[in-house]
């Protein structure tokens, strides 16, 4: 069971809008412009329209759950990874389903991070509906109690779409003006970040070789 890879460029909306094949694959997602992401329930009257015009910031959604995430073409690394229903890596227990998924993140980012699963029950914290990296699922990635990896994730009748987000830099202030509580924007600057100042290319490269490592259709174990 190989993994497929691609590197894509374009806009959020464009690449939330396209239906990806049910099959092990990696998606990475060079957006060209600054967007702040909905989650597929969340309330657009957690943004400011105005203040995101004039700001240069698009505001898009996904259909995967949670609060919003903010991604850039260089503070920030996207990547959607894709299996199947018949997939072995596939959990009917959505609670369970991501935790391999950090366990290979953390793996993948060890030569340059010492890094832990958050193992426990989803907790939003107190803005954690407005902006993702505010929560804490199972399955995301944490150095101490900063996020390090934020993930959410689509399930469909076909397979699984986990979309996954870090950061090379933590810049909220380019962003949080255009959130419309007064009180979550004061608060943003506060959210436990790790950032990885490395090259995106070598981030997903990392990544991707880790996928291929891999091993056995059932157990979806590491080698090495």
């Amino acid at each position: 069971m190989e993994w497929g890879r691609h590197d894509w460029t374009g806009t959020a909306a464009d690449f939330h809008a396209m239906e990806l094949s049910a099959e092990r694959a990696l998606w990475w997602c060079n957006v060209e412009i600054p967007t702040l992401i909905l989650g597929s329930t969340q309330s657009v009257d957690d943004v400011n329209q105005n203040s995101a015009d004039e700001s240069g910031v698009l505001v898009s959604r996904r259909r995967s759950g949670g609060g919003a995430v903010f991604v850039h073409p260089s503070d920030s690394v996207w990547i959607d990874i894709t299996i199947s229903r018949d997939d072995p890596l596939w959990k009917e227990d959505v609670a369970q389903s991501m935790l391999w998924l950090g366990d290979l993140f953390v793996e993948a980012l060890s030569p340059w991070v010492h890094a832990e699963v958050y193992r426990d029950a989803f907790s939003t914290g107190i803005d954690g509906r407005v902006v993702c990296f505010a929560s804490s699922s199972p399955g995301e990635v944490f150095v101490g109690s900063n996020k390090l990896v934020g993930i959410s994730q689509r399930r469909g009748r076909d397979g699984a779409r986990f979309q996954c987000v870090l950061y090379r830099h933590w810049r909220p202030g380019e962003w949080s003006q255009i959130l419309a509580s007064s009180d979550v924007r004061s608060r943003v600057a506060e959210i436990a970040v790790t950032t990885l100042d490395i090259p995106a290319q070598t981030i997903v490269n990392a990544i991707s070789e880790q996928l291929s490592g891999l091993s056995g259709k059932e157990s979806g174990e590491f080698r090495g």
